[in-house]
């Protein structure tokens, strides 16, 4: 193979991962974030405040005293 060849080959496969891995980039930041709770996915802005209202979240989110809290 000439060095010509080779060049232009890697040059085309350079260009073919960059370009899928910004494609791929922007098809996940439009899908968002999945919920660890419900498993539905929210924009990436609100998915922290959805986890914590999501109704399948169990977690106790109560304030405890200072005594109270586990050390």
């Amino acid at each position: 193979m000439d060095k010509k060849l080779q060049t232009t080959i890697t040059v085309v496969l350079a260009v073919l991962l960059v370009g899928g891995g910004i494609f791929f980039g922007i098809s996940q930041a439009k899908k968002g974030a999945k919920c660890p709770f419900c498993g539905k996915y929210f924009p990436h802005g609100e998915i922290m405040g959805h986890k914590l209202r999501c109704p399948e979240n169990d977690t106790d989110l109560t304030p405890r005293s200072g005594s109270d809290a586990p050390s």
